[in-house]
């Protein structure tokens, strides 16, 4: 099957602030992979990131973005089936000095 792209941005996220987005799909997909990227090139190791699933958190407490990664190869590789209608949420924080935006892509089937 032909994977697909969907990504969230989270906007500006100020120094010391967070930004939540959701998603909900219309149709039965699995999620293959989870990758995070700072529009700037900035770097992601003090940023946070929650993720929950269908209602299961899947991050206990958070997951630093840096380990979330950044690049298709190395990524979070969940091959999670979510069901139509099933909210996919995501939480970023920035404990950095300076603002960031963050787009989180889901590659999915």
């Amino acid at each position: 099957m032909v994977e697909t792209f969907k990504t969230l941005n989270t906007g500006d996220i100020a120094a010391g602030g967070f930004r939540e987005v959701e998603w909900t799909p219309d149709r039965d997909i699995i999620i293959r992979r989870g990758v995070l990227n700072e529009r700037a090139d900035k770097s992601l190791s003090n940023v946070q990131t929650y993720v929950s699933i269908s209602d299961v958190p899947y991050t206990k407490d958070f997951a630093p973005a840096r380990v979330v990664g950044q690049s298709l190869e190395y990524c979070w590789k969940p091959n999670l089936p979510v069901p139509k209608g099933a909210k996919i949420y995501v939480k970023v924080v920035n404990s950095r000095t300076d603002s960031i935006n963050v787009d989180v892509c889901f590659v999915y089937e």
